[in-house]
């Protein structure tokens, strides 16, 4: 719950909505108490100038002794007139006042503090908390008409404070803050549980019929789709992941029907090679007859007889049906790999040395480089040989009007490997042979089936010379890849993870089974 989309909403909503309440809930109450109290002030300012201007009129009429009186009655007939006096201006001693008690005591340090500030043109907050006051004080000038009881050299006769009881604005601040708090508080519940509906109704309940249709689909059920009933961004995700489900149950269809035609094609194979392995044998060996009798006859020919053509093409055909019963047999019942430490340039050597005759007679140049020091890798010498003939013979076929083949031999790093599947079959160095031609080339849609067995573009061959090559490759824990353009050449590349020591040369001689004897005489060679 505390993870879900929906509370991470809805108390980001809630604090947004917290933080703007609070600010104007505040703003409004001290607006309002900053108006009631300026009003309060402006009471005092108008009630100093009319109490000022009443004791100035009994003062010119020589009824100063009225003046307690005067002031007295003031403060008991207003309710909210809380005291009134006046303190002479040199000394702060309290003169008259409408609390006869206060009469010869000092005035308050916020009355002598704003007189001293000449703050007597507006009134100020005084008092203590519980107790405060709107006080405004107003200065008595000595004017003419007072000079026949005053001496005329003061400026000031005396100073009027009056003080007005902020009692009945602190209560009205107080239910404002209350009436306004608990509006909030109600506005606050109402706005948080509508938001909270709206959440529920427009992006929790679509999210979880999302989160139900993916559930159906993880476990198996592809006919599971969204409903794309809204055009907002909910809307748009559906028929967006509802075109992806598609897509992938269209795959799926494609993937499983492969994957049974695969397997289908790899039942009849194996059947096909179990039949192949039967009848090679019983090709073979009357074939080997055929053939021992057909070179007696022919020894038995004179060098001029015509007859010899005739033996020496049907030995021909004898030993191109011999091969081809090899080819078939060797796929059929492959012969397990022996595993030695060899340098692979010696072996390519040697295939190139069984190619070069074939490939002076078509025109065809073989050029080959070795880039670097090339480390040994654990093969079988034989059956790596017989992949470099069977990929140089087709080259060179390829070539009918001459060309060149380029072969390369390098050492090959994990990280330098574009091919992920490359990458991911090397786990550190491993040896590359490249071979380069400038034949005809394949077409893209042929790349893929070249290595299937008995697929050929050929007019003799059985389509076994890649099969067996590729297998040979993979026993020997390596990969090959083909690139080709039509009409420019074609480049098969062959990867084969190479030695890293001592240690790992014993490890893969264990893994392939090898005797004692022949584990010593490759420590010894090493």
């Amino acid at each position: 719950m505390l993870k879900s989309l929906k509370f991470k909403i809805a108390i980001t909503a809630f604090l947004i909505m917290s933080v703007i309440m609070v600010f104007s809930t505040w703003r409004d109450i001290k607006d309002t108490e900053r108006k009631l109290l300026d009003g309060q002030a402006e009471k005092a300012v108008l009630l100093s100038e009319r109490i000022a201007h009443g004791i100035m009129v009994l003062m010119l009429k020589n009824r100063w002794q009225d003046l307690q009186t005067f002031m007295e009655n003031l403060a008991k007939d207003s309710g909210e007139l809380r005291g009134i006096r006046i303190f002479h201006p040199e000394n702060g001693v309290i003169v008259a006042s409408s609390s006869r008690q206060d009469v010869g005591t000092s005035i308050s340090s916020q009355d002598s503090d704003a007189f001293m500030r000449r703050r007597t043109r507006e009134a100020f907050l005084s008092g203590t908390v519980g107790q405060r006051y709107a006080s405004k004080l107003t200065v008595i000038e000595n004017q003419p008409a007072c000079h026949r009881c005053h001496e005329s050299e003061k400026e000031i006769l005396g100073v009027l404070g009056v003080d007005i009881s902020l009692d009945r604005v602190d209560r009205s601040i107080n239910e404002f803050k209350k009436e306004h708090l608990l509006d909030a508080a109600v506005a606050f519940l109402l706005m948080g549980g509508g938001f909270m509906l709206v959440i529920g109704l427009l992006i929790d309940r679509p999210i979880k019929r999302m989160i139900r249709t993916i559930r159906q689909i993880e476990e198996g059920d592809l006919s599971a789709r969204m409903e794309e009933r809204t055009n907002d961004e909910f809307g748009l995700l559906a028929r967006s992941f509802n075109s992806m489900v598609e897509s992938l149950e269209s795959a799926t269809r494609e993937i499983e029907g492969c994957h049974a035609e695969q397997m289908q094609r790899a039942a009849k194979l194996a059947s096909l090679g179990e039949i192949i392995s039967g009848i090679a044998h019983e090709i073979k060996n009357p074939l080997t007859g055929i053939s021992c009798a057909v070179q007696v006859i022919q020894s038995e020919m004179s060098d001029d007889d015509s007859r010899r053509a005739v033996t020496a093409e049907i030995l021909n055909h004898i030993r191109r049906l011999d091969r081809t019963v090899k080819d078939l047999l060797n796929y059929a019942r492959p012969k397990p790999p022996n595993f030695q430490p060899l340098q692979m340039d010696d072996i390519l050597n040697k295939a190139v040395f069984f190619v070069y005759p074939e490939a002076k007679k078509q025109g065809v140049a073989v050029e080959t480089f070795t880039e670097g020091e090339i480390p040994q890798v654990m093969m079988d010498s034989d059956q790596m040989q017989q992949v470099f003939l069977n990929l140089m013979i087709n080259a060179v076929q390829a070539m009918p009007d001459g060309g060149k083949l380029k072969i390369t031999l390098s050492a090959s790093d994990k990280d330098n490997q574009p091919d992920e599947k490359i990458r991911d079959l090397i786990q550190g160095k491993a040896v590359a042979v490249r071979f380069e031609d400038t034949g005809k080339g394949i077409e893209q849609e042929y790349l893929e089936s070249i290595f299937d067995p008995f697929f050929t573009k050929k007019t003799k061959g059985t389509g076994l010379g890649l099969a067996i090559s590729r297998r040979i490759v993979h026993e020997h824990g390596g990969e090959i890849t083909v690139a080709s353009e039509v009409g420019t050449g074609s480049v098969f590349t062959l990867y084969v993870p190479a030695v890293h020591g001592l240690q790992a040369a014993s490890t893969a001689h264990e893994e392939t089974g090898l005797s004692n004897g022949e584990g010593r005489n490759y420590t010894e060679t090493s």
